[in-house]
């Protein structure tokens, strides 16, 4: 039975999610602050750590640090009150597994309990592989690649975590980012990008919309126009999620299609008001991907689109909002006949949303670009 350490000095919440545990077949044990949590550790075994942010003593980030310092194997879920974005980047960076907003819902805790469950035995599977390695590396590397594609679903299986709390803030775009993975796969693909390429489309795609888990709920569902300071908070959100994941080794490479996918060919998008191929071309393709799926998605402040008044839309922008080159691709293969809504909701309802490339390396392809100025807002988001 896996053993899980809950550390909150609140005791009515510790017992809560305690309880909430063992009726699930975990096994807990309680500590009321990150300094008793410490001598646990240094006596029992753990599979994974719950831990609060705020608490006496010893705060959750020093605690984390604190551990990690100790052990890089066992996950740690971070429980938080706030949807500080400034505690979500310190946390993540000091290396929790996933955080979870209070007030607790059983059923996100059990789902990240059991991921990062999972995600421990396969770290500690590839540290084994890795050992073995010295003495039998030709007779492990087909074992190696197995495990490597483990965690690839791993790894993208919080990726789908995180998409799916950003969505959850905004009722109207859930799968959104995976539709918007779709189509810039699809198009990626005839485009004749490579593989290395193809990995960064489709995780910087799933992940573009990252940014928004700084915007409030309330911006973000707004049905009327928007105040000049609500708008600067959507606008920000690219730059954002560019800094929520710059400085994480595994997402980094994305950070292009994430900073950059509202830019305008034209030179009147934001956050940098890039100009023509200027912007990154993964940014370029999620740009017409993600205005797509907008159109044809009904939000707050307008009902759905036609795949045809979308089509039209995208032509109409071709080579001003636009890069032309890939709005010909979207036209000329007629993507707009896919039925993309579809393909997600069967992902979706059978729980089998997989990436179609292989892992990303460390291997970046950042680039230094200019800042034009003369910003406009990106007409669809």
């Amino acid at each position: 039975m896996p053993r899980i350490l809950v550390v909150d000095d609140e005791q009515e919440l510790r017992e809560f999610v305690s309880m909430s545990l063992e009726l699930n077949d975990f096994d807990t044990v309680e500590a009321e602050n990150g300094r008793k949590a410490l001598e646990l550790i240094a006596s029992e075994e753990f599979d994974c750590i719950i831990s609060d942010v705020e608490m006496p003593e010893m705060t959750g980030p020093e605690f984390l640090k604190n551990f990690r310092e100790l052990n890089k194997v066992i996950p740690v879920i971070m429980l938080t009150g706030v949807k500080a974005l400034n505690t979500v980047v310190e946390v993540m960076k000091l290396g929790a597994q996933d955080y979870l907003v209070k007030p607790i819902n059983v059923d996100e805790l059990l789902i990240s309990v059991r991921k990062s469950i999972e995600f421990k035995k396969l770290k500690e599977q590839n540290i084994k592989l890795l050992k073995e390695n010295e003495k039998y590396q030709k007779h492990l590397e087909d074992m190696v690649e197995k495990r490597s594609v483990q965690l690839k679903d791993a790894l993208f299986g919080s990726l789908i975590i995180i998409a799916s709390a950003i969505e959850a803030k905004d009722e109207y775009t859930k799968g959104h980012s995976n539709r918007v993975r779709l189509i810039s796969i699809d198009i990626g693909k005839l485009m004749g990008l490579n593989s290395r390429q193809l990995q960064i489309l489709e995780y910087g795609a799933m992940m573009h919309d990252v940014g928004k888990i700084g915007v409030k709920d309330a911006i973000l569902n707004k049905n009327k126009s928007l105040t000049e300071e609500e708008f600067d908070s959507i606008m920000s959100h690219p730059t954002v999620g560019a800094k929520i994941v710059q400085n994480i080794s595994f997402f980094e490479p994305m950070t292009d299609c994430i900073k950059y996918h509202h830019e305008s060919y034209g030179g009147d998008g934001y956050p940098e008001g890039l100009r023509g191929n200027n912007i990154p071309l993964l940014a370029r393709i999620v740009a017409v991907a993600d205005t797509y799926d907008a159109i044809t998605t009904t939000r707050p402040y307008r009902k759905e689109k036609s795949n045809i008044e979308a089509l039209e839309a995208l032509i109409g922008g071709r080579g001003t909002q636009f890069d032309p080159d890939v709005v010909d691709v979207f036209v000329k293969n007629r993507l707009h006949e896919k039925d993309y809504k579809m393909i997600d909701k069967r992902e979706s309802e059978k729980g089998n949303i997989k990436p179609s490339t292989v892992i990303l390396d460390d291997e970046t392809i950042m680039t230094n670009v200019g800042k034009p100025s003369n910003l406009k807002p990106y007409i669809y988001d």
